[in-house]
């Protein structure tokens, strides 16, 4: 009996004391609260950290605003005020949001492929007052080009796969090209599943960067890459730490596919002092 009661007192217990002790933990109660009963993909609006923000898709901004300001799964330490960031893969912008917050003099980049999040971008980064942010509305690729794009409608956009339908064309930036001349700190990739392409024409420019964060895709029956990531990085000689976001309890009997993907993995990669 004890052993079912601990869990039926705990939770409850929890969540009071954290609401009233840790203001990330109660802001995002406070937004889940306002937004949770949107409709999927329909656009909306809502003021948070003082940021008037446009939102495409209210479950994706939570899942998104829970990572990035609860979590923190971009915090990192700068030797300097003014940090330079790479952000392939801005989505809305809450990243770059979180950077700023970070980092207010950081000197920030950001690529995001989908056109019409691409407006969303805008809106909150520039309308928000982040106007030295640089904003391109490219997709980073291996290669100059065009591409073509699947829409989804909030943060799964992504460069097509064989057999999709409704595809748009998009610039595409060969990255090592954009790369030369130009130094980072920290290099912060999310694009679906093209960090496969991506993240090795970054290989040349790896020494001058400090952290590294990737969000590896495995796409369900196709090869996999996460060998070729790791090999680079460490190669580069960073430390890696690993966090599961999507994996199947038992993969040896069935694969949990979510978006096509049959695992996602946040890579962090860091070079310097242990931590």
């Amino acid at each position: 009996m004890p052993g079912i009661i601990k869990p039926i007192f705990w939770e409850p217990a929890k969540h009071i004391y954290l609401m009233a002790t840790d203001d990330r933990y109660r802001t995002y109660n406070c937004l889940e609260s306002r937004l949770r009963r949107i409709p999927r993909f329909t656009p909306c609006n809502t003021n948070i950290h003082g940021w008037d923000l446009m939102i495409p898709d209210s479950a994706s901004f939570l899942s998104a605003f829970k990572e990035i300001f609860v979590q923190e799964i971009y915090a990192f330490k700068a030797d300097i005020s003014s940090p330079k960031i790479l952000d392939l893969g801005a989505n809305i912008g809450l990243s770059v949001l979180y950077f700023k917050r970070l980092y207010p003099k950081a000197e920030i980049t950001a690529f995001e492929a989908d056109p019409k999040i691409f407006q969303y971008l805008m809106k909150n980064v520039h309308g928000n007052g982040y106007t030295d942010v640089k904003l391109i509305n490219k997709a980073a690729w291996h290669e100059d080009g065009i591409v073509k794009f699947c829409y989804e409608g909030a943060d799964g956009g992504r460069v097509a796969y064989p057999g999709d339908e409704d595809l748009v064309e998009i610039d595409a930036v060969d990255i090592s090209e954009f790369l030369k001349d130009r130094e980072f700190d920290f290099l912060k990739m999310d694009i679906e599943g093209a960090e496969e392409f991506v993240f090795p024409a970054c290989k040349g420019y790896l020494p001058g960067m400090r952290f590294v964060f990737i969000e590896y895709h495995s796409k369900a029956g196709q090869s996999q890459s996460l060998d070729k990531i790791i090999s680079i990085m460490t190669a580069a000689s960073f430390r890696i730490h690993v966090h599961s976001v999507i994996s199947s309890p038992s993969p040896f009997v069935e694969l949990k596919v979510e978006s096509g993907f049959d695992m996602q993995l946040n890579i962090f990669a860091w070079r310097g002092d242990d931590r």
